[in-house]
């Protein structure tokens, strides 16, 4: 009853390597938490509502939602304003704030939001090529969002936000000569943010990438212990529960941040493979929706999650195996935490609700 497409969920393959791969990622908490089943019931309840969130989405018009996107923006603003106030601190950051008991970080689920109101804006009109005024007003939405988010201060997060912003403009249709003005910029700019914005513990992050034996008991301690364990785990691994560096505890965030770490040492390449390969279906999926898509506005939205989605997994691998510094970008569907889960589920029920107009 629940794939049926008057509930939503039109896509059987996409629907159930989602329960599949959000399943293994309960398996993999359990092991990450060393064997902590308070922890994997709280994150199974999370599943269970997110879940169902999902359907509730899918079921939804597209065209409705579509109407509220910029609702949903302007909330989501108003929502890092009191973030910013009132927010909940954890480790000198202020990012979460707590709706109805549930701890919210509002930059997680401004990944999908972020796309949509973009989607909206440049669907507007009937002209599918973005011109310069259009551009300008989409960095400034792109921008807006930013501005909080670094302030909290959560730069990882930001550049990705910013990331997914670029990419539903280049979908939206953008001219070959803005690409080279943004390009322009970024080598202006670049320069810029690492004299003024970045903080001192996040200029260290990115040299210790370069050479993580320079500070190998500090900022250089997390690429470290990660890449041990990812190349530890061999062709099959160190088996379920026996990982050392997780179950010793000298793989740090190993919930969170680094669960790829975890599940690369205890099931090694071939466990890593056979994600990829859930993954990959997902991904094909997703493409498909994207390519079926009726409308503007569905097109750059399905298209815009299908390249979060990937750029996520890319981030989240890149920095477990030392090519990326560490960011804080969890892995979809398997790292431990809500809001990520909500805003990954949320994502999911668009897709869902614009296959429902093809």
């Amino acid at each position: 009853m629940i794939l049926n497409k008057n509930i939503g969920v039109t896509d059987k393959l996409l629907f159930l390597t989602i329960i599949i791969v959000s399943l293994l990622g309960l398996t993999i908490l359990y092991s990450a938490t060393n064997e902590n089943l308070d922890v994997v019931i709280r994150q199974g309840t999370r599943l269970i509502f997110c879940f169902f969130l999902m359907l509730f989405i899918s079921s939804l018009d597209i065209n409705r939602l579509k109407i509220i996107s910029p609702y949903v923006y302007v909330i989501s603003i108003f929502l890092l304003i009191i973030t910013l106030f009132w927010g909940h601190d954890s480790k000198g950051a202020t990012r979460w704030i707590m709706i109805f008991g549930f701890s919210l970080q509002v930059s997680e689920i401004l990944k999908v939001i972020l796309p949509m109101m973009l989607a909206w804006f440049l669907s507007l009109s009937e002209d599918k090529e973005i011109d310069f005024t259009k551009l300008v007003i989409s960095f400034l939405i792109i921008f807006l969002p930013i501005s909080f988010v670094i302030k909290q201060p959560d730069l990882g997060t930001s550049l990705i936000i910013l990331l997914c912003g670029i990419i539903s403009i280049f979908l939206g249709g953008i001219k070959k000569t803005h690409i080279m003005y943004i390009f322009g910029l970024f080598l202006v700019v670049a320069p810029l943010m690492w004299k003024f914005l970045l903080l001192p513990y996040q200029k260290k992050r990115i040299l210790t990438l370069i050479d993580p034996s320079s500070d190998p008991l500090g900022s250089g301690y997390h690429i470290i212990q990660s890449k041990i364990a990812v190349g530890s785990g061999g062709f099959f691994g160190k088996g379920f529960l026996n990982g050392t560096q997780s179950q010793l505890e000298f793989l740090p965030e190993r919930g969170t941040d680094f669960i790829f770490a975890v599940f690369a040492e205890e099931f090694g390449f071939f466990g890593i493979m056979i994600l990829f390969l859930l993954y990959l279906i997902i991904i094909l999926r997703c493409m498909h929706i994207t390519h079926k898509a009726k409308n503007y506005f569905s097109k750059i939205l399905a298209g815009s999650i299908t390249c979060i989605f990937v750029l996520l997994i890319i981030t989240n691998v890149s920095m477990a195996i030392g090519l990326l510094p560490v960011v804080g970008v969890t892995l979809p569907l398997l790292s431990l935490g809500g809001s990520s889960l909500l805003s990954i589920f949320f994502a999911f029920g668009i897709m869902f609700s614009i296959n429902r107009r093809v």
